[in-house]
């Protein structure tokens, strides 16, 4: 029903989902946006369930504004201040609403295995939506990730639009912001098949051994 409801109204999402912010916006990641494919998406993982957790997105739901995503580089992140503060990422921010009510904001990515546009994640939010939906069309949209906040950054001020855990609360020189590099995220250690075949191939002989000791001592008491 939503994907039909998105169908039949193709111009009305066109038209809230144009560019915003600097950076490009490729047409396959417009077309996903703009065709109905997010939204499907959205509503398939993040949709109302039965019982009634999640958001209901129904016909009435619209992306706006496709920002380009960039990311504090590696060198600004380590404290120097030289160079380009940030870095284009492979994500695209839309703050999305139903009911021309703002419920939050999706990221879309390039998936690099298929080369195809996908919903990377969803935040709920009405702030973010409706702070993301305002980025100036001079301006960089800096994710930081350390703190969930997200920066409009133009001519190397960075004026928060939503502060996350940053404690920014003003524009600032992005020379003055203290950034942090984020977390990584711990690496799953994957045992070596091979070497778990050879522990079992020994406890079993191990195991054999020390029951043929036993039988032949009772036999020999």
């Amino acid at each position: 029903m939503l994907a039909a409801a998105l169908a039949a109204a193709p111009v009305l999402v066109a038209s809230s989902a144009a560019s915003a912010s600097v950076g490009s916006v490729p047409p396959e990641v417009r077309a996903y946006v703009t065709g109905g494919g997010l939204m499907e998406r959205l509503d398939d993982i993040y949709g109302e369930n039965a019982s009634g957790e999640g958001v209901d997105f129904d016909e009435t739901t619209t992306p706006g504004p496709i920002s380009r995503v960039f990311l504090w580089t590696d060198e600004r992140l380590a404290g120097d201040v030289e160079g380009k503060p940030a870095r284009m990422a492979n994500e695209w921010a839309v703050p999305v609403s139903v009911a021309e009510q703002p419920v939050g904001v999706a990221v879309v990515w390039i998936n690099l295995d298929t080369e195809q546009p996908e919903l990377a994640e969803f935040t709920s939010g009405a702030e973010a939506a409706s702070a993301l939906a305002e980025v100036p069309d001079d301006a960089q949209l800096v994710r930081d990730a350390a703190t969930g906040a997200w920066f409009a950054l133009a001519e190397e001020v960075a004026t928060p639009l939503v502060a996350g855990s940053s404690g920014v609360t003003e524009p600032t020189p992005v020379d003055e912001l203290e950034l942090v590099a984020p977390t990584p995220e711990p690496e799953v250690e994957i045992a070596d098949p091979g070497f778990g075949l050879a522990i079992a191939v020994a406890a079993v002989l191990f195991a054999a051994i020390v029951t043929l000791l036993v039988v032949r001592r009772v036999r020999t008491v």
